[in-house]
């Protein structure tokens, strides 16, 4: 910018004569003959440039479309093989079912394999062929949701047999295998569990996705008669509805099935079918082709574009010598207020990432980089409390105190808000990383004076190390701040490395939040009854509900997973009083079984509990007395007057209070004695302990006295050895419940145990 204002001079000393016409005439159209050429210059480059992204643009727009091809051959392949995959979890539940081996290997229940199977799976999956298939042939088919005659129904046996064969073949090896690795005892129930195998194959001709999986029993009450057990098999042709199910997952565009290969205006690929011998099939769609799309949107802007450059260049050279000297004097200042925050006097986020990136170019085998992501914990409360002017004084403080860190080559920087980088060279990662932080929490929970107050807040603290977890600024900061995260869960005032699991847990928590939402909103949950029992282990005295989610693409998702997330984003209301509403809906026919029912101490939060509770009550007309409502020790804990009075009012209105995980926590004998409980659940880590530890034995048998002391039932959970029954039963305790002796069933699996019920319940049960 300066190069025409030291040309002046030159002007007037080449010997031309000097006169008042010269510099007036001659010297503003060399000026002008200057900008001219820049203008020329700048506007070829320009020319140039769009040129060169044109043709750039031509390119990428024909690799995106490429990349977008492969992409969706990928999604469409894996969505296909999902399907196969599914199908497993569609005939597990009759397979894998006591029931369904003696209606089937004993005795042909034509009727009730309809019922439960062929019907079944046409109306919930549209299977459009179904079969039982004994050693001897075909012995039940169902076509389109109709029950069939055998010799009547359709049966590709040159298409279906030899899955059928393979599935018979495997079971039979997988018993050998059982019985070789333990006892000559025919392995039952869970200990053999069914084969399954599916794939793509051409049934009557057609493409299909055909199914077949080994019936048999899950507790093994019921022994197969034979070593070849019935296969229930499936067909799904690939038809309008399967392709339905594709657009509705993947979004496709007029997805079509055909035997010959698609036209070049459609993309496809080709059925994965079971048999290479198989006649080929494809599917095809119309694609996607964003690249031409984006090329052709912007075609018109770039065009525009280069045109507005051009009068805009000319412009700005025209009035950049005017401004030259001033943004020459401005540069300094705005360098000072560029990097600098003017609150803590420390490097703003502006000057952090300059550094950063320079410093990250510099990395290598011999020197690492820590970037460490303070977060202040407690801080908001000071400026809830005092205000936001006391907040600033101590970030200032705070700033002050990160300034004097005796640490070489280190950069503190105020990120934002109460958040701090500093960039740390270290060598020993590890050790020069605890270090380091160590230095900076005992830093900031130093007392500092301000206000006339004594102030103390403490720090957690995230880190990443460049190289080894990358050499982008932006990404190292972000790793970073999701490790603050982790060390803020592991109870805040510590430093977490971050590791790859962090980042997963973070984007499934964020992503099981949305989906949770939405099962909610579209009826995704189920509630499923775990059965309790007398201390007899026979006889069934109650239900505790609970929640489960099917997920349509990941399968089950634990309770521990989803139920935490809830809790955080105050959806943990909503869910509680979904599974109250529908326990008590599904169990008022149950007689007078007991239903026990989850509430988070999140629930107690809100000022209307008592009304919803007694409005669900009143809607579903389920008996008050047969509801229990399990808590956990927290709620208790902190002495909170709110729980106690909605505890209290649910009392009142004849509701149990069941005190749940008794043992794992806040136990306090003054909270049980100040508020009534009904129930005490011991504690599953204490039950699965018995045998292993003495003091687990011990605990029970305390509790145990104490509750037959107080008058409080005794209920022991996660019994799943025979060894624990005998204890838990020798030192007199109430109830039990666990795997031992039935786990969560669904609704539809409640009937057998409602047979087992107390007789006073039985008497009164009402039928399902």
């Amino acid at each position: 910018m300066r190069a025409p204002e030291g040309g002046r001079p030159g002007l007037q000393s080449r010997g031309e004569p000097v006169s008042e016409a010269i510099p007036i005439a001659v010297t503003p159209r060399r000026r002008l003959r200057a900008g001219d050429g820049m203008i020329l210059a700048v506007a070829l480059v320009i020319v140039a440039a769009v040129v060169v992204m044109g043709a750039f643009s031509l390119v990428a727009a024909e690799r995106i479309d490429v990349a977008s091809r492969d992409r969706w051959n990928r999604l469409v392949l894996d969505s296909l093989q999902r399907r196969a995959a599914f199908l497993e979890r569609d005939l597990s539940s009759f397979a894998h079912w006591d029931e369904s081996v003696l209606r089937t290997a004993y005795f042909l229940d034509v009727e009730w394999v309809h019922e439960n199977f062929g019907r079944w799976l046409y109306e919930t999956q549209r299977h459009d062929r179904s079969y039982i298939v004994l050693e001897s042939g075909p012995a039940y088919a169902s076509i389109d949701g109709v029950s069939f005659q055998v010799p009547q129904a359709p049966f590709d046996e040159a298409a279906i047999t030899p899955l059928v064969r393979g599935v018979e073949a495997a079971y039979r090896d997988q018993t050998s295998a059982m019985q070789a690795a333990g006892s000559s005892a025919e392995p039952r129930g869970r200990e053999n569990p069914p084969v399954f195998r599916a794939g793509y194959m051409r049934v009557e001709g057609r493409p299909a996705l055909v199914g077949a999986i080994s019936i048999t029993p899950d507790y093994g009450r019921v022994v197969s008669p034979s070593r070849v057990p019935p296969v229930a098999v499936t067909v799904l042709f690939l038809d309008r509805s399967f392709l339905g199910d594709l657009v509705g997952e993947l979004h496709m565009t007029e997805p079509l099935i055909s035997d010959t290969p698609p036209p070049p205006d459609r993309q496809g690929i080709p059925i994965p079918f079971h048999d290479p011998q198989t006649p080929p099939a494809w599917l095809s769609w119309v694609p996607e082709n964003p690249g031409s799309a984006l090329l052709a949107a912007l075609l018109p802007a770039l065009v525009g574009t280069a045109a507005l450059l051009l009068m805009v260049a000319a412009i700005v050279l025209w009035y950049a010598r005017r401004a030259a000297q001033e943004l020459s004097e401005s540069e300094a200042l705005a360098s000072r207020l560029a990097y600098t925050d003017p609150l803590c006097g420390l490097a703003n986020r502006t000057m952090l990432m300059r550094t950063l990136g320079e410093r990250l170019q510099r990395v290598g085998s011999g020197e690492r980089l820590a970037i460490l992501f303070l977060d202040l914990d407690g801080f908001k409360d000071i400026n809830d409390t005092l205000g936001h002017h006391v907040g600033d004084l101590l970030l200032a403080e705070i700033g002050n105190r990160l300034k004097r860190l005796p640490f070489s080559s280190l950069l503190a920087s105020r990120f934002g808000g109460d958040e701090f980088v500093i960039l740390v060279a270290v060598a020993n990662e590890r050790e020069d990383i605890e270090a380091a932080g160590s230095a900076i929490l005992d830093a900031v929970r130093q007392p500092a004076p301000i206000a006339g107050q004594t102030l103390t807040v403490s720090g957690s603290i995230g880190c990443t190390v460049a190289p080894d977890h990358g050499v982008d600024a932006i990404e190292l900061i972000r790793l970073a701040d999701i490790a603050v995260y982790r060390a803020k869960a592991e109870g805040r005032g510590n430093v977490q490395i971050f590791a790859p699991r962090m980042e997963r847990e973070v984007m499934r928590r964020r992503d099981l939040e949305l989906e949770l939402q939405r099962a909610l909103a579209e009826g995704e949950l189920a509630v499923y009854y775990q059965p309790q029992f007398a201390i007899d282990g026979e006889a069934v005295i109650g239900f505790e509900a609970l929640v489960r989610w099917v997920h349509p693409t990941q399968g089950l998702i634990s309770p521990g997973e989803f139920i935490p997330i809830a809790e955080q984003t105050g959806l943990i209301t909503e869910l509680d009083m979904w599974v109250l509403r529908n326990a008590c809906a599904q169990a008022r026919g149950w007689g007078s079984v007991k239903l026990a029912v989850n509430l988070s101490p999140v629930d107690f939060r809100t000022r209307d509990l008592e009304a919803q509770v007694k409005r669900i009550l009143e809607e579903t007309g389920f008996p008050p007395e047969r509801l229990e409502i399990e808590i956990t020790e927290n709620l208790l804990f902190g002495n909170q007057p709110e729980a106690f009075a909605s505890l209290a009012a649910l009392r009142r209105m004849g509701i149990r209070i069941a005190l749940d995980d008794f043992g794992s926590g806040y136990s306090s004998l003054g909270y049980i004695r100040r508020f009534r409980v009904d129930t005490i659940k011991i504690d599953r880590g204490f039950t699965q302990n018995i045998g292993q530890s003495d003091d687990a034995a011990a605990i029970i048998d305390c509790v145990v006295r104490l509750a037959r002391a107080l008058a409080i039932t005794v209920t022991a959970e996660g019994v799943e050895t025979r060894e624990q029954l005998r204890y838990l039963q020798l030192v007199g305790c109430h109830h039990v419940q666990g795997y031992l002796l039935a786990g969560p069933v669904p609704v539809s699996s409640i009937e057998r145990y409602l047979e087992r019920a107390t007789p006073a319940a039985s008497a009164s049960r009402a039928a399902i």
